[in-house]
């Protein structure tokens, strides 16, 4: 029987209230967003409060909110967060990305989401004009689209997705004026193709496009590479 909980070095997330558990999406993309100089971040479809609780760490002065549709999801958030050194800069609340508001002086510097997806409409043929309806929950226009109004003005939206919807994506988020400023594919083994890609958008024009960069998760022997070691290692215990 699988644990209930997942422990990492400074805090242990339960998950068993949790339609989605503990997986290496939301570990990557909480280790790789750049969260360094933000004071509000916003954690889209926060699950078990996985990312909002990295980010924490990693950041010792951010207010961080998550938002998420499923009560129990975030009651456990709000659990989770509790037993941390964290605890008065967390809070989970029930919302839709697409109903929640907030005041201009209460707009964000960085969303962060590790949006829902079906793999069966990602493998089907490309039809671009559905491209943004290919989600199960929330529809990656509407995502975008909420998430749009909640930035501040040179603000950054962060999310991790399947890499062969990457240039979509991209495209979708440059019609509602966020534009690419880092991406990275990750490969999880060596000689490998791209499985996932981590893309940051700031509301703005960036200075420049920016050139892709790889994350390799494993050498020929299966073992962690040094890499992703150091992205990681605040984080897991090994």
């Amino acid at each position: 029987m699988a644990n209930s909980y997942f422990e990492f070095k400074k805090f242990k997330i339960f998950h068993d209230k949790c339609g989605m558990k503990i997986g290496t999406d939301g570990v990557l993309l909480g280790a790789w967003a750049d969260v360094e100089h933000d004071r509000r971040i916003l954690d889209i479809g926060s699950g078990s409060g996985l990312i909002a609780l990295m980010v924490a760490q990693r950041n010792e002065q951010a207010m961080i909110s998550g938002i998420d549709i499923d009560p129990d999801a975030v009651e456990q958030a709000n659990e989770n967060a509790s037993m941390t050194l964290w605890s008065d800069r967390l809070h989970f609340i029930c919302q839709d990305v697409r109903q929640f508001k907030c005041e201009k002086n209460d707009m964000f510097d960085h969303l962060i989401c590790n949006p829902p997806f079906y793999q069966d409409a990602l493998s089907s043929p490309d039809k671009k004009r559905n491209f943004a309806r290919n989600t199960s929950v929330l529809p990656f226009d509407e995502l975008i689209q909420g998430s749009t109004g909640l930035l501040r003005a040179d603000g950054r939206f962060s999310v991790v997705l399947p890499a062969e919807i990457a240039d979509e994506f991209i495209q979708l988020c440059w019609e509602y004026g966020l534009n690419l400023s880092r991406k990275t594919y990750v490969i999880t083994k060596v000689g490998k193709s791209a499985k996932r890609v981590l893309l940051e958008f700031i509301k703005g024009r960036p200075d420049h496009y920016p050139a892709a960069t790889y994350l390799t998760m494993k050498n020929e022997l299966g073992e962690s590479t040094e890499e992703y070691r150091r992205l990681t290692d605040i984080f897991y215990i090994r």
